[in-house]
């Protein structure tokens, strides 16, 4: 029996090594295509490519009642494709612009608004005019014809959610939106249904977790000062009446 259990362990022990050395050629020629793909890739490829992954979909369930997007066929996860693939990591992380650059009303309206083609053609009438994607920019452009964006988030018409007063409460876009600069292709985040939005009126809203959803590392200037408000201020807490929402 002795003589048997060794020769039954052998090929078990052959067949982890090959496994293994199979794996790790896999694990190396994954690398290498990775080093090649690297090179000479387009701005927009390799920050596509660096923010795959790093804005995780929201934790949240949702009800029946989870907003207009769950009735219209979505709700959280629901990413619809848009007539001009928009790479908000370039933009963002590539080229440091603001939220509010293009999202101009954000601090002044409900609506957070949407940049004119002109805005979009500022750039482009110069930068990386034969690419598809701006090519498709340039034809809304010289027909005068806005770019018909795919709404992603949708509360239903009986809800008020007022950006402006979020925005200038110190809320963060990422609070909500999820970390769009990391997203190849926005997607609905939170569940946006009428439980989530009142446990942040009821319970309050922390600085310190808004900095964090926006990406902020504990050690930054910016992560100091929401954690020194929120030490001296507490958390900032809204009205939860029918009527902050439902007017």
């Amino acid at each position: 029996m002795k003589g048997r259990r060794k020769w039954l362990v052998l090929p078990s022990l052959a067949a982890i090594t090959i496994a293994g050395i199979l794996v790790s050629a896999f694990a190396r020629e994954g690398q290498v295509a990775v080093a090649q793909q690297a090179q000479g890739e387009t701005a927009t490829q390799k920050y596509n490519r660096e923010s795959e992954g790093k804005a995780p979909r929201g934790p949240w369930a949702y009800s029946g009642a989870s907003g207009y997007t769950n009735y219209i066929g979505g709700g959280v996860g629901r990413s619809p494709e848009q007539p001009v693939k928009f790479p908000h990591p370039v933009h963002v992380q590539g080229l440091k612009m603001n939220c509010g650059f293009c999202h101009y009303a954000a601090d002044k309206s409900p609506d957070p608004g949407l940049p004119a083609v002109g805005t979009c053609m500022g750039c482009h009438t110069l930068v990386a005019t034969d690419r598809p994607e701006i090519k498709k920019l340039t034809e809304y452009y010289n027909k005068k014809q806005p770019v018909p964006w795919v709404r992603v988030h949708k509360v239903p018409e009986y809800v008020h959610f007022p950006h402006m007063r979020h925005v200038n409460a110190g809320v963060t876009c990422q609070s909500c939106h999820g970390q769009v600069q990391n997203m190849p292709q926005v997607f609905q985040y939170a569940s946006l249904n009428m439980g989530w939005c009142v446990s942040c009126h009821v319970n309050g809203y922390s600085r310190v977790d808004g900095m964090k959803a926006a990406g902020y590392e504990s050690d930054t200037a910016a992560m100091r000062v929401a954690q020194e408000a929120d030490t001296k201020l507490g958390r900032r807490k809204a009205s939860y009446d029918c009527t902050a929402c439902h007017y």
